[in-house]
């Protein structure tokens, strides 16, 4: 069991791994195998507590590495989300192991209904962190992804949890068979398994194929990306030891590539979330020179060049009737037109717990808050600070008007950092409840410079490219410190941002001018949302019910030893 624990982590991490480190094709075919090890035992084993203890413990040590990057942001969340996340492979392993044992189902069938289901969960439960799915090692791999615009990632991720289970289905019944006298070969016995895998894929290939010769593509606005390379550091002690910019710095740096990007006429200039400190809104840019001169000068480059500029900025409102607040803070995107209207902004609706915002506050768990608010790095030594921001009101959408195209109208939204990576988010931005698609595209802005440079931009690029899929929308990505880059609504990544050769700006600061695609597809997915998943959620509850009802028949599962449980 120890053996299969490890072998199922060393699988599973390779393919969350940065691309960085392999081939651009990556280790996806892994996908297909990584969960084997585990699943023989969990079909495998007599004592199913310790299938319980080894699944929790292989789960804790996987989150544990592969999501190592949260450590310099947050330490104690970083090791709190660990522990959580964990508890959904034995929470997976326990109904596979009693519906594949008692009821005689196929690994191939029952895996992949538990293993949806259990990622839906992981979206939503406790504001959600949908990270590690298994569909998000297959993001390079078109042709099998396309599928998103029916069932979203989650459909992917069911397709390959399929295939584990089938290969691991034919394992166990060739083991059984040299066991038993006589026993079918190990084909026969797999061999429902082995068909409904290899329809699932056969099918999720062809759809695909299709999808990708659709010719429903066209060329859309052209959009400047650009790319800062701060870190942003929670511990002042250790960012000493780090090449931290000052404000003034950070804008002079953005100013000057904003400039380069200049000579190729783009129709809107994308900045990342909070690229240097600074208010926007009419009430607060008022409130430091630094806020006056940033509005100044970005709203200025806008006239002049006859150009959208999109940036992050934070956004405060008063009100002196509150009973909550006198100020109101917001994570906000603003967009500033070329014909120098007032800007507009869009505020950031699903906050980050504990990063953005402490729960409970304004509750009657108000005690809970301070205490918890306390804990945090940003409320000061005596947690006197209360650094929680307020949730936007609504998912607001923004027109253009591209100079290279006269006549011409685009819809876009703009999820702020890790809203890309919340499937509901994007879906938001796209449909909205309505009858026919309410955006073209998509502008993510995200600042990944508190987690340093390594293996989490990779992932969350690679998590953004089935919100483009899903909605067939085109998307640019500005991210501090990256990775800033293009996706067409196919889930194809072009025109990356990559260190300035030239060496003109810090680290891989840098842009890229390209032009988005918008795709005129208004997909399934659009329109009905999760419904997949949570047909696999449904499932997974119900095999949870009937194992129940057997521990209930069995006086508390004392048929145990004999069942097998």
């Amino acid at each position: 069991m120890i053996a299969l624990s490890l072998a199922c982590l060393l699988l599973m991490s390779l393919i969350f791994a940065p691309f960085r480190l392999w081939p651009p094709s990556g280790l996806w075919p892994v996908s297909f195998v990584c969960l084997v090890p585990w699943l023989i035992m969990i079909g495998g084993a007599t004592h199913a507590p310790r299938v319980y203890f080894y699944s929790y413990v292989l789960a804790l040590v996987f989150f544990l590495l592969n999501m190592r990057w949260m450590y310099p942001a947050t330490g104690l969340g970083y090791v709190a989300l660990s522990i959580y996340l964990a508890a959904y492979f034995p929470l997976v392993a326990c109904p596979v192991r009693h519906v594949v044992r008692r009821r005689r189902w196929r690994l191939a069938v029952v895996l992949p209904l538990v293993w949806t289901g259990s990622e839906i969960l992981r979206a939503i439960v406790i504001s959600g962190f949908p990270w590690f799915f298994l569909s998000h090692s297959l993001y390079k791999v078109l042709t099998f992804i396309q599928v998103s615009d029916l069932v979203g990632a989650y459909g992917v991720s069911f397709v390959v949890a399929a295939v584990n289970g089938a290969i691991a289905d034919v394992i166990i019944a060739y083991l059984h068979s040299r066991g038993v006298s006589g026993s079918p070969s190990a084909a026969r016995a797999a061999g429902p398994s082995i068909l409904f895998a290899a329809v699932l894929v056969a099918a999720t290939a062809v759809y695909g194929k299709a999808q990708l010769h659709r010719g429903t593509t066209t060329d859309g606005p052209k959009i400047a990306a650009i790319q800062g390379d701060f870190l942003s550091l929670v511990d002042e002690e250790r960012a000493a030891g780090h090449d931290r910019a000052g404000p003034w710095e950070k804008m002079e740096t953005y100013l000057s590539m904003i400039a380069a990007a200049a000579r190729e006429k783009p129709d809107l200039y994308l900045l990342p979330e909070s690229p240097w400190p600074m208010f926007l809104n009419r009430e607060a840019r008022g409130i430091n020179a630094l806020s006056r001169d940033s509005f100044a000068a970005l709203q200025q480059h806008a006239t002049r060049h006859n150009a959208y500029v999109v940036t992050g900025s934070a956004s405060r409102e008063s009100d002196p009737y509150d009973l909550l607040t006198k100020k109101r803070y917001y994570n906000s995107a603003t967009v500033l037109y070329p014909d120098g209207r007032e800007p507009e902004r869009y505020d950031k609706i699903h906050l980050v717990y504990f990063g953005e915002v402490v729960p409970f506050r304004g509750t009657r768990f108000h005690s809970l808050y301070v205490w918890l608010n306390s804990l945090m790095p940003f409320s000061g030594p005596a947690g006197e600070v209360e650094y929680s921001l307020f949730r936007g009101k609504e998912f607001r959408r923004f027109t253009m008007e591209p100079a290279s195209q006269p006549g011409q109208t685009y819809r876009f939204g703009i999820p702020i950092c890790y809203e890309d990576v919340m499937p509901y988010v994007s879906r938001e931005f796209a449909c909205g409840g309505a009858d026919r698609k309410q955006v073209d595209l998509l502008l993510n802005i995200s600042n990944d410079g508190w987690f340093g440079r390594g293996i989490q931009q990779p992932q969350h690029l690679a998590i953004c490219v089935f919100r483009a899929v899903e909605n067939r929308v085109g998307i640019a990505r500005s991210v501090n410190t990256g990775v800033s880059a293009f996706i067409q609504p196919s889930g194809r990544i072009h025109d990356r941002v990559t260190r300035d050769p030239a060496g003109r700006w810090p680290g891989n600061s840098g842009y890229r001018v390209a032009t988005v695609g918008v795709d005129s597809r208004y997909t399934i997915y659009s329109r009905f949302g999760d419904w997949f998943a949570w047909a696999c959620a449904a499932m997974w509850l119900a095999f949870y019910v009937d194992y129940w009802i057997v521990r209930a028949r069995t006086h508390g599962g004392s048929s145990e030893k004999g069942a097998g449980k």
